[in-house]
């Protein structure tokens, strides 16, 4: 049995207490705020408000529910989450395979000709990893209409316009390309990990990522554009989508319920993270807070790792500090209102172009989120303020928000790490006793999705370190 110290307790620290837990080591996590992060909910004038609009990804085998149910007492019930929609002069599903783009309304015909034709070329000839949307789109003369939608999809991928948002993302993000062959450079290239020595893609034989390497980015989409291809051709299904009854904190609570042993300490800010010499082999670490301090043998940091070099000076994090610093984030503004009548009245969520915001009714999927007879909207901004927010939803939605019941503001970041040309993306392990987790060590899918693809990492590299021992 190991002591090991948590550093955050948002959705990847608390899957990381879970599964360490049930392996029979003791756990302390240590959050600032309140446990949960952005996977929790809030009781505002008696609607249950999510930190931000949701979706979960990935329900039918993704790493959240892998992790539930290898770990986890019970799994909460989702509802499927429904399509996605732009708002225009109605509402119009996103395009994604080959023949919605060329039957729907949302972009010009010339354009939809263009765009067609350009996915087939880029997917046939191949592109580097640092590609950026705006590269492709800026040569090919477009409409102004279908240049504001891709840019307005490139924030809700990356949260950044298309100058920062790398053409892999979007290819990854309708399902053209999976996201497997695109990880093994953005982790082993840039740290130059050996792929044959860890058991990270269990999926992915060894011989295969030894081939997407020496090929290169270029030539492995290259190489592989008849797979790519087809799933353009049909209608990928990629993942399922559904929002959990009860909204997320019924996740957060789906884990803190099956917590036995482990003690969760709230309210305290980690200032330092220091070595302790008493052995050599074994040098442990003292977690301190501004009131406390904690010992224990390995550190499972959650916390967004750009601040790790201003609290620990092992040499690992050191090495890396410019890359650590460098790592970028996007804010976003989380509006929810409460109204007596539903202007979204669909399961799915829809976005908006001009004022890029992603919005749903989360009371179409649970009703109790919301009084009686009462609904739940929210929408989430991106560069926008809260002064103008308002005006914008209500001649969007034609509704009076002098009338609403409830209105409440939340300003978060809803990435550790934004997947941005150029992104840096810590790799879950640091050294055999000291690991990072959370959506910045990892740039696969996005939110709560993520942040458990990162866990199940670690927990690999982890069980690696224990076998060496």
């Amino acid at each position: 049995m190991m002591k090991i110290g948590i550093v955050g307790g948002g959705t990847s620290g608390l899957l990381s207490a879970l599964a360490l837990e049930k392996m029979g080591h003791d756990v302390t996590v240590i959050e600032k705020n309140k446990v949960g992060g952005l996977c929790r909910s809030e009781y505002i004038d008696g609607y249950t408000v999510d930190i931000g609009v949701h979706a979960i990804t990935m329900l039918n085998d993704g790493p959240l529910i892998r992790l539930l149910k290898k770990y986890a007492k019970y799994i909460p019930n989702f509802r499927p989450y429904g399509d996605y929609y732009v708002r225009l002069d109605k509402l119009y599903s996103i395009p994604i395979s080959m023949q919605e783009w060329t039957s729907t309304s949302i972009i010009p015909n010339r354009d939809k000709v263009l765009v067609i034709s350009k996915m087939i070329d880029l997917m046939t000839s191949g592109f580097s990893k640092d590609t950026s949307v705006y590269d492709v789109i800026k040569d090919m003369n477009l409409s102004k209409v279908s240049i504001d939608f891709f840019n307005t999809i490139c924030y809700f991928l990356s949260g950044e316009d298309m100058k920062k948002t790398p053409l892999w993302r979007l290819f990854t993000g309708a399902g053209y390309i999976p996201e497997d062959d695109i990880l093994p450079f953005i982790y082993y290239e840039d740290l130059k990990i050996n792929p044959l020595k860890t058991v990270l893609f269990k999926k992915i034989r060894g011989e295969k990522i030894k081939k997407i390497l020496k090929d290169g980015f270029l030539y492995s989409i290259k190489n592989e554009s008849k797979k790519y291809l087809s799933k353009f051709i049909k209608r990928p299904k990629y993942w399922t989508q559904g929002y959990p009854l009860g909204g997320v904190q019924s996740i957060c609570n789906s884990i803190l319920y099956s917590l036995d042993r482990t003690e969760i300490i709230e309210g305290e800010k980690v200032v330092e993270i220091s070595q302790y010499r008493e052995d050599e082999k074994n040098p442990g670490y003292i977690i301190y807070t501004q009131d406390n301090s904690y010992y224990c043998d390995v550190v499972i940091y959650s916390a967004p790792s750009k601040f790790l070099p201003d609290i620990t000076d092992i040499p690992e994090i050191q090495e890396r500090e410019d890359k650590l610093r460098s790592i970028k984030f996007t804010k976003s503004l989380t509006v929810w209102i409460g109204y007596d009548e539903n202007p979204l009245p669909y399961l799915g969520s829809e976005i908006w172009i001009d004022h890029p915001c992603w919005a749903t009714c989360v009371t179409n999927y649970d009703k109790s989120l919301a009084p009686p007879g009462k609904h739940l909207l929210g929408f989430s901004f991106v560069n926008t303020k809260k002064k103008e927010s308002l005006s914008i939803i209500e001649n969007k939605l034609n509704i009076d928000i002098d009338k609403a019941h409830m209105i409440h503001f939340q300003e978060c970041v809803p990435e550790q790490a934004s997947c941005v040309v150029g992104q840096y993306f810590v790799y879950p392990k640091i050294r055999d006793d000291f690991y990072v987790v959370g959506t910045d060590a990892d740039p696969r899918s996005m939110g709560i999705t993520r942040a458990a693809y990162s866990v199940e990492v670690m927990l690999s590299e982890f069980e690696r370190s224990l076998l060496k021992k």
